[in-house]
């Protein structure tokens, strides 16, 4: 009998042709949420968001690997699927291009006020209106990147182009990097205080929700600009829209809210010093492809009696 692999990632982020790397030893099945019904004979899950809590592993007992679609995993609660004995694999590297390149385009696009002159465009230079507001060059100014992993790693290479100082701050040394691209370690407070540009890509742990919140926001400068494409949650929200309502730091480019889709009443989407997107930073062909590989190349080695290749840190020492 051929094992069951749902996939509720859908066919534009795990096309059939790649998906079909499975069918060799599974039956394969595209599903959409809710899904719970055809839960009980899966062998292994390939997902997007979904929480896999409890509630979703109860429905579940035949369930022997969770694939998360995406390099954060923070929707799955690893210690109980530990527990339960299966393994929970992510897609680490291959998305941290797409979403390097679009962090700068978040910054590029606020500095530069490019949503704010499509719509001028569009909408008032047919007039000859002139007053279309400045925007502000980079040149000189601080970057500072809050977590340099893979992902901060990549801003920080494209930052190259750019007359930039650059610093970061994070648990670990990455002397390599400050060797080779000129980046200067610096303790989180002095971060705050010394950038004009905060580029955050931290996983979101419970060591790091909530990281910047009032008190950090209040350290920054009034020039300053928090740019987000790791986790909403990393950033008490709540606080950030009073520092940007009272001018407290310049702007805001964001990728990532506290609730997505974030309510069409938040207060965010009314501020004009606000860029943002709808977590896109990895939606490219070519990434969401390197991703759907990635992904499908765990369940598969899982399938072939193998240990998938990219298990989650917290279980790279145990063996099921």
């Amino acid at each position: 009998m051929k094992y069951k692999v749902l996939i509720s990632s859908g066919k534009n982020n795990v096309p059939e042709d790649v998906s079909k790397d499975l069918e060799a030893y599974a039956e394969v099945e595209y599903v959409k949420r809710p899904y719970t019904d055809k839960l009980a004979d899966a062998t292994a899950v390939i997902v997007g968001t979904e929480p896999i809590n409890d509630q979703y592993l109860d429905k579940a007992p035949n369930l022997k690997i969770v694939a998360r679609f995406g390099v954060g995993y923070d929707s799955v609660d690893v210690d109980t699927c530990t527990k339960r004995g299966i393994i929970v694999t992510h897609t680490p590297d291959v998305l941290s291009v797409g979403v390097a390149e679009h962090t700068w385009a978040l910054i590029l696009g606020f500095t530069r006020r490019i949503p704010l002159a499509d719509r001028h465009t569009k909408e008032h230079w047919t007039n000859r209106d002139r007053s279309f507001p400045f925007g502000w060059d980079i040149e000189g100014k601080t970057l500072g990147i809050l977590g340099l992993g893979r992902i901060g790693a990549e801003i920080l290479k494209r930052a190259q182009g750019f007359d930039l100082n650059l610093i970061y701050s994070d648990l670990m040394r990455r002397k390599y990097l400050e060797e080779k691209y000129g980046v200067r370690y610096v303790e989180f407070e002095e971060l705050l205080r010394e950038s004009d540009i905060l580029s955050v890509n931290v996983t979101l742990t419970p060591m790091t929700r909530g990281i910047i919140g009032e008190k950090e926001l209040a350290m920054m400068k009034q020039e300053a600009v928090i740019v987000n494409t790791s986790r909403g949650s990393v950033i008490d929200e709540k606080a950030l829209i009073r520092a940007l309502k009272d001018g407290k730091i310049r702007g805001a480019a964001l990728d990532v809210f506290e609730t997505e889709p974030t309510p069409l009443d938040n207060p965010l989407l009314k501020l004009e010093n606000v860029v943002m997107s709808p977590h896109i930073a990895s939606a490219t062909w070519e990434t969401r492809r390197k991703m759907a590989v990635r992904a499908v190349s765990n369940v598969k080695a899982f399938l072939e009696g193998k240990r998938p290749p990219h298990v989650v840190p917290e279980q790279r020492d145990i063996t099921f």
